[in-house]
């Protein structure tokens, strides 16, 4: 059966034999349904077979706003719940009726130059809608509509993990959401590779569970990563799966693409070389949205909504706080630094006159080693020790940053820079190394 579209008159013959319901006495009466069937069967000479599935589309549009009495419905007759419902009713159907009605404007819903107060006007209205169909489903199963897929990482230096500032922090409506979030987003259709058919790939994007679309999310995690903190895979970086999350479904959304949304998260463990790592250091020196938290700061907490509350990854431990914490406790660090030089059972002694021999070998062996330092280098060669084993400096000077690990930073051209340069030269071939990283990074590569 073939069902033609449904002409204005035909569903303006309808209304005047709709039920009615007074507005102040509370009067009423029904209409049963076969009725509304004869009407249109017999104004607008449509099948009878045609005719009642117009009825049953229209009450099945009626039930769904929750106007029709479900206690008169499951006798097959129609009933307003009250007044208001009639008009909403009346409302819906005459505007149907009628081609020359809209709910909104014609250009409500455009989004391409839109101003942010009418995508603010679209997202409340989206909103709305979906949570009503949310609470108001009778098994509490409402069915998502919007499909998002996310690739995060995992970037832990020191204990502690990175999150990035949401840039869309005040256009959601759930304030424990937080503020901050694993560096990474969501997916986009250019991450997917392959020949596909704008219908296909559009299909597979906005549906769940798709596995030619969750295969690309390493491409989105290299993109992400590039966007929010400057990394390059490879040069900078390696990474691994740790983590594919249970989808995650809440009404939520950027701007006014709101919706009930399933979320499909993977995460990553991020590896940084030793480039990506001292890259990395200057990046989040510089770029306050990038701040580091303990997984402790990352539980929920009554505090203010600056913290962290990550939903989605707190709800694939079941809400445990404490599993969650220790996962992300015993979680390696993004970096750990490889020396060239780490012999066990060895010790090297910087003596404070430089006059003195510098000893080094297997520890209560060891023998002084040929070499000639000025007071000068030997200075040097201190305060890279003293750095390595985490003291404190009353003074330093401006052309020194350091960084964990015991490296550290000279500004290009500055004459310490130079003579570290000079003194890694020196040493080249003893047991005492200075590890030369692009004349920038001086490390001490050992324990004295």
């Amino acid at each position: 059966m073939t069902l033609t579209p449904m002409p204005t008159p035909f569903i303006k013959s309808l209304i005047p034999h709709l039920p009615r319901y007074a507005e102040e006495e509370g009067d009423f009466y029904t209409v049963p349904r076969t009725a509304l069937v004869d009407v249109l069967c017999q104004q607008s000479q449509r099948d009878r077979a045609v005719a009642e599935t117009v009825i049953a589309l229209l009450e099945t549009l009626l039930d769904t706003l929750a106007v029709l009495d479900t206690d008169y419905l499951q006798k097959g007759e129609w009933c307003w719940v009250s007044f208001p419902a009639q008009l909403l009713a009346l409302s819906v159907l005459t505007a149907w009726s009628d081609s020359d009605s809209r709910l909104f404007a014609s250009n409500f819903w455009n989004t391409q130059g839109s101003s942010n107060a009418k995508k603010d006007q679209q997202r409340d209205m989206l909103r709305a809608i979906e949570t009503r169909r949310v609470e108001h489903h009778a098994q509490q199963a409402a069915q998502p509509i919007r499909y998002i897929y996310v690739a995060w990482s995992l970037i832990k230096l020191d204990g502690k993990i990175l999150l990035y500032q949401r840039e869309d922090t005040r256009k959601r409506f759930d304030s424990q959401a937080g503020d901050y979030g694993l560096v990474g987003g969501r997916l986009n259709q250019h991450d997917v590779t392959g020949d596909w058919l704008l219908p296909d790939l559009l299909a597979a994007l906005q549906s769940g569970d798709s596995l030619p679309i969750k295969t690309a999310l390493p491409v989105t995690l290299q993109r992400e990563l590039h966007e929010e903190t400057g990394l390059e895979c490879g040069r900078h970086y390696q990474f691994k799966p740790w983590r594919c999350l249970r989808p995650f479904r809440q009404v939520q959304g950027s701007a006014p693409n709101h919706a009930l949304t399933d979320y499909h998260f993977e995460v990553f463990q991020i590896e940084l070389t030793l480039e990506g790592y001292l890259f990395l250091q200057r990046q989040v020196a510089q770029d306050e949205r990038l701040v580091w938290f303990s997984p402790k700061d990352m539980l929920p907490t009554q505090s203010a909504k600056d913290f962290p509350y990550l939903h989605a990854l707190l709800a694939d431990f079941d809400n445990d706080n404490a599993e969650f914490e220790q996962a992300l406790t015993t979680l390696p660090d993004s970096f750990v630094g490889q020396y060239r030089f780490q012999p066990q059972k060895y010790g090297l002694t910087l003596p404070l006159d430089y006059r003195m021999p510098l000893l080094a070998g297997t520890l209560g062996k060891e023998k002084p080693l040929a070499l000639s330092l000025t007071e000068r280098q030997l200075a040097i060669l201190l305060g890279l020790a003293a750095h390595l084993r985490g003291f404190e400096f009353i003074e330093v000077e401006e052309s020194v940053i350091f960084h964990p690990f015991g490296w550290l930073k000279l500004k290009p051209c500055s004459s310490l820079q130079s003579e570290l340069i000079g003194l890694a030269t020196a040493l080249k071939e003893t047991d005492l190394i200075i590890e030369n990283y692009g004349d920038v990074f001086i490390p001490l590569v050992d324990n004295p």
